[in-house]
């Protein structure tokens, strides 16, 4: 696992402590929300409840009135239009409040309450005024006062009963809140200290691995200047960042070593190919000594000219060791043209250009012309018969001449100083300089023999 996957799984979980202490702040926010709503409600009933004591009382004080002035029908007729608005007023409050009874047993409890406010209306209404209007007897007066104090009591027992209930679920809502309040508060101090912890402890964890395999990668860098090796020989583990950063450090070394080997390798193939120029010349020379002649004076010259074709080769495929391209993106057909305009074609017959796609490049023009120019070159220096053929298709530039089969694969020639057995010019480094420019570009260089025609082609899709 990466550091980095690592930090990021170590993120993941301190983010989901962070959300989930979010979460309970919110889910407290709503609870104490809805238990505020609930005392709140709890509240207005009780002030309800103690309104209905308050009726409870104005229609004992009414029956008083009335008992006390019976003969004053003045007196009788306004206490009873009092009891009937007391009583309008009651009933106008009695849905709101049955409704608000939060139990099955609370809502019995004040529908029976009502039902006994209409007894007593209906007491007031008929039976006290009955006894006023006709009997006016004393005995009559105290049976009335005697059932009129029962359904009072009940009343206020009733009273008394729900004020009791609604106070002591106002208390446990108190309670349950100041405990919901200290849980919440323990939950949090845990939540914080297990993500202090976890972060300590991941931290440190990664730390610790990051210092141990930061001290055998600084090992390993010393052994490799102390023993002179090629690479460095550490383990520190698959997949992390810093096993990539050894790895890209040792094929860096290794490319470096493979550099040096090419160019040891180079300077033993020079050596040995500068001999034979060398010693043509100095046998040419030998013979103009004793005869001028102007044709060994031109074979000289060319032998010369084969030389410095030959070290421009070779300084061109040193660049590549370390080309560093140029990307810009230009059309297939000015490639083309710009390789051509670069060899000494003296009939434009002998070539064939079919630009069946003109289509886009992204790369170095000044290298690929350099490979084009080498390929178009090779076609015309082995070519049996003319024209040979410049073709652009799907991605791809294909050049093709009419000649014998090469002998060997593709990846024989892209070796430095190979050529057939029987070849005579060139040295051998054209298609090594043209494999390089087109590995450095990402793209494919590839060779088929169809038709009697060796193809070569460049497939400008990268790998």
């Amino acid at each position: 696992m990466t550091i980095r996957q690592r930090l990021f799984i170590s993120f993941s979980l301190i983010l989901l402590i962070i959300i989930s202490i979010i979460g309970v702040f919110f889910y407290t926010t709503f609870n104490l929300s809805e238990i505020h709503k609930t005392q709140i409600h709890r509240y207005a009933q009780i002030r309800r409840v103690e309104k209905l004591k308050e009726y409870n009382n104005s229609f004992s004080w009414v029956v008083l009135d009335i008992i006390t002035d019976y003969e004053k029908k003045d007196v009788v007729q306004e206490r009873l239009n009092k009891s009937n608005k007391l009583f309008e007023a009651l009933l106008s409050q009695k849905k709101e409040i049955i409704n608000n009874a939060e139990i099955k047993k609370e809502k019995e409890n004040l529908q029976q309450l009502f039902e006994y406010f209409k007894k007593i209306q209906i007491l007031i209404n008929h039976d006290l005024y009955k006894i006023v209007q006709k009997s006016k007897n004393q005995n009559d007066f105290m049976l009335f006062n005697k059932n009129f104090e029962n359904i009072n009591l009940k009343i206020h027992k009733l009273l008394e009963e729900e004020i009791a209930y609604l106070q002591t679920k106002l208390d446990e809502t108190e309670e349950n809140t100041n405990q919901f309040i200290d849980t919440i508060k323990l939950e949090l101090v845990i939540l914080l200290l297990i993500a202090f912890l976890l972060s300590f402890v991941i931290s440190s964890k990664i730390t610790k691995e990051i210092k141990d395999m930061l001290d055998k990668l600084n090992k390993g860098v010393l052994q490799l200047f102390k023993d002179d090796e090629n690479s460095i020989k550490v383990d520190i583990g698959k997949d992390n960042e810093l096993s990539e950063i050894t790895n890209n450090l040792n094929s860096y070394l290794e490319k470096q070593a493979d550099i040096i080997h090419s160019r040891e390798e180079l300077l033993r193939n020079i050596s040995h190919e500068l001999k034979t120029p060398i010693a043509k010349a100095k046998f040419l020379l030998e013979n103009l000594k004793h005869d001028k002649d102007n044709i060994q004076i031109e074979n000289i010259n060319n032998v010369f000219i084969d030389m410095e074709e030959l070290i421009s080769k070779l300084l061109q495929r040193e660049k590549l060791n370390f080309a560093k391209i140029n990307p810009s993106k230009f059309k297939i057909s000015s490639l083309i043209l710009e390789a051509l305009s670069k060899l000494s074609i003296d009939d434009e017959s002998k070539v064939f250009l079919d630009i069946k796609d003109d289509f886009d490049i992204e790369g170095d023009k000044y290298y690929l012309t350099i490979a084009l120019k080498n390929l178009i070159d090779n076609a015309m220096k082995y070519a049996n018969t003319y024209p040979i053929k410049i073709k652009s298709f799907d991605n791809k530039i294909q050049i093709q001449n009419t000649a014998d089969k090469l002998s060997s694969s593709l990846i024989y020639y892209i070796q430095p100083f190979t050529r057939e057995l029987n070849q005579q010019v060139g040295h051998g480094l054209g298609l090594n300089i043209v494999n390089k420019i087109i590995e450095i570009h990402d793209f494919t260089l590839g060779y088929k023999y169809e038709n009697s025609q060796n193809v070569f082609f460049i497939d400008f899709k990268s790998k």
